[in-house]
């Protein structure tokens, strides 16, 4: 009875080996085809990319912008800290639902250029290289 488990045991192994190295080459042949689709789709975003940012130099040449001075940026802070000092004495409670709805679309705009300005300066739309 032992040689029968023993010979049992023997083709139950060798049958799981056959099994996994097809599983294995199924595998490898399904991740080469995932890898060429996904390597396909970075042309034409990278060509893209390149358009938009020339567009954007041209657009940044013809409209003659320029990044803010220091004046503006002097005015900006004070305009924040005026703001800062009005909500801590409570004039918030006094605000429109109206002006209430502004403020949020202004704050969402100035944190999606914020993030714009991370993956701009990151080179990457994910995380920081090391």
């Amino acid at each position: 009875m032992s040689s029968f488990v023993q010979k049992a045991q023997s083709f139950a192994q060798a049958g799981l080996r056959r099994a996994y190295s097809v599983a294995q080459n199924v595998n490898a042949q399904q991740a080469q085809q995932a890898a060429g689709k996904i390597a396909s789709k970075f042309e034409p975003v990278i060509y893209y990319g390149k358009v938009g940012g020339e567009i954007a130099k041209q657009v940044y040449h013809a409209e003659k912008l320029a990044p803010p001075t220091q004046a503006m940026l002097g005015e900006a802070q004070a305009v924040g800290l005026q703001l800062v000092q009005s909500v801590r004495q409570g004039a918030y409670k006094k605000w429109s639902q109206k002006d209430m709805i502004k403020g949020a679309v202004l704050a969402g705009e100035a944190f999606t250029f914020f993030l714009l300005g991370e993956i701009v300066g990151r080179r990457s739309l994910i995380g920081y290289s090391n």
